[in-house]
């Protein structure tokens, strides 16, 4: 039997056949959710049935649907979004979504550099330091405490912002070392 994107159960191993956008259609897809802010409820399943695709394209394509989260996450590199796409099916911030979330864009191909000199420029005290800093203050920590509470969100924030300086943006070898996996392990770990 030969198998396509379509076909409901991918029964062949390898490579599936047919179709070669199912990986963008079930990112463009994911990224509508994401938009629309029900990404964290649907299913892989429902996901890969709404672009007429099989469900197991998203392991294929992705590793996970966590994987696949984080892809959408990726294309989203405002840290408000990392936030919001990080909530689980109950409104909860998800810590191993919120890691893996942080290392998507910030290993981004097209804005992991950009996101690394604009901290660089943060970092030099310049003009838009303060501006980022009340931006983030508001988008980011303040829904943290919400969620977690004041203690536990200076302690997430602390952690988010040296992970990702000692990693991006000055390259700490303890940090930039480690495997996009091992990264994501760490920061997880230092969220909880």
């Amino acid at each position: 039997m030969e198998c396509d994107d379509t076909t409901v159960v991918n029964k062949r191993s390898g490579r599936p056949r047919g179709d070669s956008t199912a990986r963008q259609r079930l990112l463009a897809a994911a990224q509508t959710h994401a938009e629309q802010g029900d990404l964290a409820a649907l299913s892989s399943r429902a996901l890969a049935a709404e672009v007429g695709v099989s469900h197991t394209l998203v392991n294929y394509h992705f590793g996970s649907r966590e994987a696949l989260v984080a892809a959408t996450i990726a294309l989203h590199a405002a840290p408000h979004d990392v936030i919001a796409l990080s909530r689980d099916d109950r409104g909860r911030i998800d810590v191993d979504r919120l890691a893996h979330g942080i290392l998507a864009v910030w290993e981004h191909p097209e804005h992991g550099d950009r996101l690394a000199a604009l901290a660089r420029r943060l970092a030099s005290a310049s003009a838009e330091a303060s501006t980022i800093g009340d931006y983030i203050e508001t988008s980011v920590y303040e829904p943290l405490v919400d969620d977690l509470g004041r203690a536990h969100a200076r302690r997430m924030a602390t952690a988010i912002i040296g992970f990702v300086f000692g990693r991006y943006v000055i390259a700490l070898p303890i940090f930039a070392r480690l495997s996009r996996e091992e990264a994501g392990r760490l920061l997880a770990s230092m969220l909880r």
